[in-house]
C-alpha cells in the first residue's frame, strides 16, 4: 500500500508523464516492482499509459478523488465565493495555497479574465521561500518551524537575511508582495487566511503580469486581498 502511494505521489507536479525508469529512481524500487504497481493502479483507473510514448499519467480516478476533495465543504469550497469576487475586482488570477511541509500547494483558483494571466495548475507544488504566498505561509509559521524550513530548503547563496526581513515586513503589514521572484514577468500580492482559532490555514493571492502591478494597483490589491482573506477566515 505504501509503495503504491509513493508511486502515485511521483506524479505531483509532473505534466509530461513519467517512465518506469524515472518512477523507479524516484521511489527507490526495482523496475519490475514498479511495473506491477503501475499495472494495479492502471487497472483501477488511477494511472493510464500512453501507448505512443510508454509514459504514465494520472488517470480519471485520481481526478474523481480531487473533485471530491474540492467539493467536500472544506477550505477550497468555502473560499471560492470570495475568490471569485476578488477576481472580478482585480481582473487577475486569484489562488489559494496551503502549506504542506516545506512546500506550498495550490488547492483552489479563480482564473483571471484577461488573455495574459498567470496560470498554475491545481495541486502544483512550489517552494515557500519564493513568491508572495510562500512568504505569507513562512511568516505565519512558528519560529521553530520557520527556522527548520529555512535551514533545510534555502539553496546555497540565497540571501537569507533579506528574506527574513521581508517575512518580518509581511507580518507587520499583513500582506506580502513579490516581483519576478519565482518566474520572470510575474508579480503577486498575498495575505494570510486566519481561522477563528487564530491559525494561519492558507495564503490567498492575486497574481499576474508585472506590467499590471503598478504602485496604485498593488495598493488596491493589498487592501482587497486582506479583506477577502479575513472574510474567508471568519467562515472557518
Amino acid at each position: 500500500m505504501e509503495r503504491a502511494l509513493d508511486v502515485l505521489l511521483c506524479f505531483a507536479g509532473e505534466r509530461g508523464g513519467l517512465g518506469v525508469t524515472q518512477i523507479a529512481a524516484k521511489v527507490g524500487l526495482y523496475k519490475s516492482t514498479v511495473h506491477r504497481i503501475l499495472a494495479a493502479l492502471e487497472s483501477r483507473g488511477f494511472v493510464r499509459r500512453d501507448e505512443a510514448t510508454g509514459r504514465y499519467h494520472l488517470g480519471l480516478k485520481a481526478l474523481e478523488l480531487a473533485q471530491v476533495y474540492l467539493s467536500s465543504g472544506d477550505l477550497p469550497t468555502i473560499a471560492l465565493g470570495e475568490m471569485l469576487q476578488l477576481r472580478d475586482l482585480a481582473q487577475e488570477t486569484v489562488s489559494l495555497y496551503v502549506r504542506d511541509g516545506a512546500e506550498r500547494v495550490r488547492v483552489q483558483r479563480a482564473e483571471g479574465p484577461l488573455t495574459v494571466r498567470r496560470v498554475v495548475g491545481l495541486g502544483e507544488r512550489l517552494p515557500l521561500y519564493l513568491g508572495a504566498s510562500g512568504k505569507i505561509l513562512l511568516a505565519w509559521c512558528s519560529p521553530v518551524e520557520r527556522q527548520r524550513i529555512l535551514d533545510e530548503q534555502l539553496p546555497p547563496g540565497f540571501d537569507r537575511a533579506a528574506l527574513e526581513a521581508r517575512l518580518k515586513q509581511a507580518r507587520e503589514q499583513g500582506w506580502a508582495l513579490s516581483h519576478e521572484e519565482r518566474e520572470e514577468g510575474v508579480a503577486s500580492v498575498a495575505a494570510p487566511i486566519i481561522d477563528r482559532a487564530g491559525r494561519c490555514v492558507a495564503a490567498l493571492a492575486i497574481s499576474g503580469p508585472v506590467s499590471r502591478f503598478t504602485d496604485d494597483r498593488v495598493a488596491l490589491f493589498s487592501r482587497a486581498v486582506q479583506k477577502a482573506a479575513n472574510a474567508i477566515g471568519m467562515k472557518l
